[in-house]
């Protein structure tokens, strides 16, 4: 038998592992290994703690399910703890299982069958058939308060036909086709990718920013009854039913059987066609269906008894690598990929990897030629797994991340967390298609009639390397180009001067300063008054303006010490542009006015109808308070409005009763 003590060491060691790993997974949504690997761990740790002696029982460990809740969240207790699932990761697991309850009860189960969806679970708590609050998960027993985030899920109903008061629970997640879009916008901007779907709606529940989880697209399915005044339903088939009359979102996938075989059928099916689906499923939910059946079984102290969750093995495939390329986004972020011999793994051929970032390559040991064993995390991204070294050549070489950028051979730069490495030349030409459409864009310059197809062709013509060439545009030429003319060149001619005149902020936003957006550029502006002063800002006099903090600090900071930008922005001022911040109002309507938008304004971007106010005399708030003189109500209105309507001081108007009493000042 074991040692004592080097059982107790092993059995230390695997908790404070699973420990990192909760705290990874469930408070950062930012996991280091699969949920397979984990699972794994929890086995090992089970079966050494199985091997402990009746005097040694203290260092049995108490199951306790993860923990989502962040410091100094706000809270509320769940009216029913939240419990986990058990993993079974064969048949003949789930057989045994359905075997104790068989011998338990005397019958073989009826047992509902459901898609096992991989996202992040949410508590939604109504009474009187209202909608009171949201909570995430927690720690089981209490949860974080999330309900301003979930009302951004159009789906999720603020109102049921249910009357007494009930715990619904179910899991947001966000699809694979919005998923890997996010990603691609991310990558693009710089920004740390998500390892997985459920990483991104875990993520995203918790953001401050509306508008930005609004973005991510989020779904929700609902499935379980958690606290309720009174009983609903009397199984669960039962109860999918009465939440789908009810407007909530459930999986219409799932099924009741009477045998095992039955359930294995469904179970294989879907582990083969899981891939068909708009969203991701790890696995299949194994629920008795009698919630009588339910309460006689029970619970332990982490999971029910009537309930398993048969999880797909993670596919794995062994192939070559053949090159690894670094691309280069819009904002210089240099992404590694590495270039794969095709293989077919969970439902397509792979041929590329993404590697993240330098990091990402030192942790793999990756060497040149190298078999590598890959999955795809989440069942969606390609991944790497390790290099099977055992099979690399003696001569092969290491892998090694570029000093220099790839395309115009510029000093890489990489951020003080080491997290990304990035190009720092504006005119480096693998960014010049996005920094363009950026430049240009309708919250940047505004240059309407430079879209993207016409950026295409007139880099592919030599009429435009650099953001400056916008300003030496030959439009004779462009007249004469098919399908443009000269109305069109005469209007984008007008455009491109109009710009000229744009204030200071519009300009910083322009070009595309890495973390730099419409707000920061405005605050900087605001504070700065030209791009002298700020270029000669040094950190402390950064980090005195609202809403910037280190990581934009070191960026800006970054981007004056670049020679190359200052050379652009003095192109730029020779060119005629404005770099310098001035508000001239058109009239003082609004003066010691404080305005705050909620939804989407008919006709007008959210920054020209702020920039509209502002050239009245108004002042932009950020938030709901007893200083707010009008709420601007558009489409599709957040929680600003119900907080609005219980102050009296504030006055709820829309777009077009601004322009009217601008229109009468005038």
């Amino acid at each position: 038998m074991t040692d004592r003590k080097e059982l107790k060491d092993k059995i230390d060691h695997l908790r404070e592992e699973i420990k990192h790993h909760d705290l990874m997974y469930y408070s950062f949504a930012s996991p280091e290994i699969s949920d397979y690997d984990y699972d794994m761990l929890v086995r090992e740790l089970k079966k050494l703690e199985e091997q402990l002696s009746p005097d040694q029982e203290e260092l049995v460990s108490e199951g306790e399910v993860g923990n989502d809740l962040r410091p100094d969240a706000k809270t509320i207790a769940h009216k029913q703890r939240m419990y986990s699932l058990d993993n079974a990761y064969s048949l003949e697991e789930v057989r045994s299982f359905l075997a104790r309850i068989e011998q338990e009860t005397g019958v073989f189960p009826q047992v509902c069958l459901e898609h096992k969806i991989d996202g992040f679970g949410i508590n939604l708590y109504y009474e009187k058939g209202m909608l009171q609050y949201a909570t995430t998960r927690g720690d089981g027993f209490e949860g974080e308060v999330v309900t301003p985030n979930v009302l951004t899920i159009k789906s999720i109903p603020q109102t049921i036909r249910i009357k007494s008061a009930a715990e619904i629970r179910g899991e947001i997640f966000i699809k694979s086709e919005d998923f890997l879009a996010m990603n691609e916008t991310r990558r693009e901007e710089g920004e740390k990718t998500f390892a997985n779907p459920r990483n991104a709606a875990a993520g995203s529940i918790k953001l401050k920013n509306r508008d930005e989880i609004q973005k991510r697209h989020l779904n929700v399915f609902l499935y379980a009854l958690g606290y309720s005044e009174k009983p609903l339903t009397g199984t669960q088939s039962g109860l999918l039913e009465l939440f789908r009359e009810n407007g909530f979102p459930i999986s219409g996938d799932y099924i009741v059987v009477n045998s095992f075989d039955q359930l294995c059928d469904y179970c294989n099916a879907w582990e083969d066609k899981r891939y068909q689906l708009p969203y991701e499923i790890d696995g299949i939910v194994i629920k008795v269906n009698s919630f009588e059946l339910q309460k006689r079984l029970g619970y332990t102290n982490k999971s029910p008894k009537w309930a398993i969750a048969y999880k797909f093995k993670p596919v794995e495939k062994q192939t070559k690598l053949l090159s690894v390329e670094y691309q280069v986004g819009r904002t210089g972020a240099i992404t590694p990929v590495a270039n794969l011999e095709p293989v077919y793994v969970s439902g397509s051929t792979v041929s590329r990897a993404t590697l993240h970032n330098q990091d990402e390559i030192s942790r793999l040991d990756l060497h040149e030629q190298d078999t590598v064993l890959i999955v795809k995390s989440g069942e969606i991204i390609p991944k790497i797994l390790r290099a099977v070294t055992e099979l690399r050549s003696p001569e092969a070489r290491s892998i090694v991340f570029p000093q220099n950028c790839p395309v115009c051979d510029s000093l890489l730069i990489r951020e003080a967390d080491g997290s990304v490495t990035y190009c720092p030349n504006l005119n480096c030409p693998a960014q010049l298609q996005r920094r363009l459409e950026h430049f240009v864009s309708r919250e940047a310059m505004d240059i309407t009639g430079l879209g993207s197809s016409l950026i295409a062709r007139l880099i592919e013509e030599g009429m435009l390397s650099n953001i400056t060439d916008i300003y030496a545009l030959d439009f004779a030429k462009i007249a004469g180009m098919e399908r443009l003319g000269e109305r069109s060149a005469a209007n984008l001619q007008a455009a491109v001067i109009s710009s000229k005149s744009q204030n200071l902020d519009r300009v910083l936003f322009a070009l595309g300063i890495r973390y730099v957006g419409t707000k920061t550029a405005r605050s900087l502006a605001e504070h700065f008054g030209s791009i002298e002063n700020l270029a000669n800002a040094d950190k402390d006099a950064l980090l005195g303006v609202p809403d910037v903090g280190e990581r934009i600090a070191d960026s800006l900071l970054s981007f004056f010490a670049n020679p190359e930008n200052h050379r652009l922005l003095n192109e730029l001022k020779t060119l005629g542009l404005r770099l310098e911040y001035k508000l001239e109002l058109s009239s003082e309507i609004f003066k010691d006015k404080t305005f705050l938008i909620t939804g989407t304004l008919p006709g007008i971007s959210r920054p020209e109808a702020e920039e509209t106010i502002r050239k009245h005399g108004g002042t932009i708030l950020g938030s709901v308070s007893r200083n707010l003189s009008y709420l601007i109500v558009g489409e599709k209105p957040g929680s600003k409005l119900d907080k609005a309507k219980k102050l009296p001081e504030i006055n709820i108007i829309d777009w077009q009763q601004i322009l009217d009493l601008i229109g009468a000042a005038g």
